[in-house]
């Protein structure tokens, strides 16, 4: 049996360390404001495949607390200035057996660890997950569940293979790559556009943003601009690509992006994640994203600021 500790186990961490325990993984937690409920009660989680409840083999206000030498340690916390990962796992990494498993959105986000933890192998997640905390331990799962999970760097990882099988024992659709960093250009190819436009254009969803009109455009310039990033940075995607991605969003039912949920809910945006890196990418490599960098700047100057 693997050994997890789930830190900032939020509506994502809920959903997918439940699923994983399901799956045959001891899954042990780290929580801090819905510490009192899931040490009580565990999650309840309203999933699309019907409702179920994650009772976590061990809770804990934060991984200072967890007693033993956890197999893999798994991260999704938002990606936020002031959450400092390495600080926040270190107490947990005490092996240099332990895989630390970064599920979080954005390009970049491994560097941090792999230079605190050089030892430790790092495993790169991208997830595709509609998950909602609506109460202290209460989570809704909506739409897809998916993961797609990488070595850090590229290669092959055993124990990254192995915990894919366990998260498919326990029915996430998920699958190993040794590219991982094309998954987050390609999610990025998405969330950089209409994550940033959902919130500058004033509260629009999916379909507002597919309008045929200047929203429309505004939104593919952009798309269009994170394409040239990703080519310069080795990973090439086409003219087909980014319409297929703009006619997949067309005809999905209508909804709100996360960012603009937690910019409705006053919750702090994942700016630097999203959207910063891809303009420092950018100009580090020379290549000219004007429509990005008035965005990101746009952006940073609306978001919440949130609990630090």
């Amino acid at each position: 049996m693997a050994d997890v500790l789930w830190i900032s186990a939020g509506a994502v961490g809920a959903y997918f360390g439940g699923r994983l325990q399901q799956g045959g993984a001891s899954v042990a937690v780290a929580v801090r404001s819905d510490y009192e409920a899931v040490k009580a009660n565990g999650f309840q989680i309203s999933a699309a495949a019907g409702e179920f409840n994650f009772s976590p083999d061990g809770v804990y206000r934060s991984a200072a607390e967890y007693p033993g030498t956890p197999d893999y340690v798994v991260v999704s916390a938002k990606v936020l200035p002031w959450i400092n990962v390495p600080e926040l796992i270190r107490p947990a990494v005490k092996s240099k057996e332990t895989v630390i498993v970064l599920i979080q959105n954005g390009i970049g986000i491994e560097d941090a660890v792999a230079e605190a933890f050089p030892e430790n192998e790092v495993l790169s997640t991208v997830a595709y997950i509609g998950a909602t905390r609506t109460g202290k331990g209460f989570v809704t799962q909506t739409g897809s569940q998916r993961l797609i999970m990488g070595k850090s760097g590229g290669g092959d990882s055993e124990k990254g293979r192995a915990l894919i099988e366990l998260f498919k024992a326990g029915k996430v659709e998920a699958e190993f790559t040794e590219n991982v960093a094309y998954f987050r250009w390609k999610k990025l190819l998405w969330n950089t556009p209409f994550n940033t436009i959902s919130v500058l254009g004033g509260h629009l969803d999916t379909k507002q943003m597919c309008d045929r009109g200047q929203v429309e455009e505004l939104c593919m310039t952009l798309m269009q601009e994170t394409a040239a990033v990703a080519a310069s940075d080795g990973h090439v995607f086409t003219a087909e690509d980014l319409t297929s991605n703009m006619e997949y969003t067309r005809n999905f039912p209508p909804y709100k992006t996360s960012m603009l949920v937690d910019y409705e809910a006053g919750r702090p945006l994942e700016v630097d994640a999203i959207l910063g890196n891809v303009c420092r990418i950018a100009a580090k490599n020379g290549v000219k994203v004007p429509h990005l960098d008035t965005c990101y700047a746009l952006l940073q100057s609306v978001s919440p600021k949130g609990d630090k």
